[in-house]
């Protein structure tokens, strides 16, 4: 083996988010409805308010998540959600509604191999992980990634939200290393994003990937660059 490890971002470098093969909703849409799932589950739960009311709420939170640290998560609007509407934010309740509020991911939003090489590169015997910024909490990440079939590949999983420490910061990729019992070990980045991936990886001494979805060239910062899935294994094996 070329690289004793390897770490993948989520969003864009395994997720595509566009299900245009399929009659599974896009990525925008399931955004679109965060709102409308809201309001189901609270209603579920016997709370008084409107679908306008909650949408509002949604609208003027996730706003704010934009300059929020990276210890902000959909669990954290989610209970927000809840003092702003005068209820009582039992922990029960906000993990329930959170559980809806994030909404599915579909095994149709993958890239195209994704799952074909991830079984082949643990077949091999590589070790594979997950380092993402994302507002998902942790939790529902591990569930998404159950639900399109690809979660038993990734051995350690660590996510901004859960950590509040985000890339390019190198300290998330030491956590990766730590969690992992990985530390010195000959260990490669996946990313679509050179400011966050390439960046990132190269501070914390690891040899990176881009994976062009997103952004045509690292402009030679990326150890190597690659367009399709199917290249990965001879890059690490």
């Amino acid at each position: 083996m070329k690289y004793d490890g390897i770490f993948f971002d989520s969003g864009g470098t395994i997720y595509g988010f566009s299900g245009e093969a399929s009659e599974d909703p896009s990525h925008s849409q399931v955004a679109a409805r965060m709102a409308e799932r809201a309001y189901a589950a609270l209603s579920w739960l016997g709370i008084a308010t409107t679908e306008q009311i909650v949408a509002d709420h949604i609208t003027e939170l996730n706003q704010l998540a934009r300059t929020s640290p990276p210890g902000y998560t959909e669990e954290t609007l989610v209970r927000s959600v809840f003092e702003r509407l005068g209820e009582e934010p039992r922990n029960d309740h906000i993990v329930y509604v959170t559980g809806v509020v994030s909404g599915p991911r579909f095994r149709s939003w993958l890239f195209p191999g994704v799952a074909e090489t991830l079984s082949a590169l643990s077949t091999a015997g590589i070790y594979m992980g997950i380092i993402a910024n994302t507002h998902v909490p942790g939790w529902v990440m591990d569930r998404n990634f159950r639900g399109v079939e690809v979660g038993q590949h990734f051995q350690e999983r660590i996510y901004s939200g859960d950590e509040a420490v985000e890339k390019p910061d190198p300290r998330i990729f030491r956590i990766a290393e730590d969690r992992a019992q990985m530390a010195g070990k000959r260990l490669i980045y996946m990313g679509d994003r050179v400011d966050k991936d390439v960046a990132g990886a190269e501070a914390a001494g690891w040899d990176s990937i881009l994976f062009r979805s997103t952004e045509s060239s690292s402009d030679g910062r990326a150890t190597y660059e690659i367009d399709d899935w199917a290249e990965l294994p001879a890059i690490l094996t």
